[in-house]
């Protein structure tokens, strides 16, 4: 069996090292996580495959709860998935949208 022995690391932090080593040579950009627990516009938007002015209809209309924290408008991220399950169940009838 072959095996190769290392003394004084960790598998796991050699393979994090490795990792880190990696991705600052070849310049792999890492996901970046949301600082705050909010969405912003465009990420709404994107995320339910809508422009940004239909966005602004919907939260003119009610459909979706945006948070306006100084200049910037965001959304929580489990308010526009109950949202879209609610969306999901409106049926389009003539004259607009109407409950099922």
């Amino acid at each position: 069996m072959n095996e190769i022995l290392f003394s004084g690391i960790k598998v796991n932090e050699l393979l994090e090292r490795i990792s880190h080593l990696l991705d600052s040579k070849l310049g792999t950009p890492k996901k970046e996580t949301p600082k705050s627990g909010y969405l912003s516009r465009k990420e709404v938007a994107h995320l339910l495959k809508i422009t940004l002015p239909t966005l602004h209809d919907w939260t003119k209309l009610g459909w979706l709860k945006a948070y306006k924290i100084g200049t910037r408008v965001l959304y929580k991220p489990d308010e526009v998935q109950l949202s879209v399950e609610t969306l999901s169940s409106l049926k389009h009838k003539k004259g607009g949208f109407r409950h099922a």
